[in-house]
């Protein structure tokens, strides 16, 4: 069971995304684009940077705790941290933006 412990806690940041990124409601609606492009200017040199510290021996990472599913020797968990956190960062400054032009 702790080999799904990263994987859950993407699950759980993601869901927020996951759940409101089609409200046409909020800002984010419609800008789906915009928020991938942002989200892969921040991921690749993060991921890149991650594959080199990993390879060069400054970290690595549990077994215990990741699945054994690797991209380019990382965990499919850490792949999809660069890609959870930004997008889900996204949403949340959009929302809370949006929210606070309303008052």
């Amino acid at each position: 069971m702790a080999k799904f412990t990263y994987l859950a806690l993407m699950l759980l940041v993601a869901a927020p995304y996951l759940w409101k990124f089609r409200d046409r409601n909020l800002p984010l609606f419609g800008n789906n684009r915009s928020a991938l492009l942002a989200m892969t200017l921040v991921a690749v040199p993060f991921v890149v940077w991650d594959i080199y510290a990993t390879e060069a021996g400054h970290w690595s990472f549990s077994t215990l705790y990741t699945l054994q599913f690797r991209i380019v020797n990382l965990p499919l968990e850490e792949v999809l941290f660069f890609i959870v956190v930004p997008l889900t960062s996204i949403l949340v400054w959009e929302t809370v933006g949006y929210l606070m032009r309303r008052k």
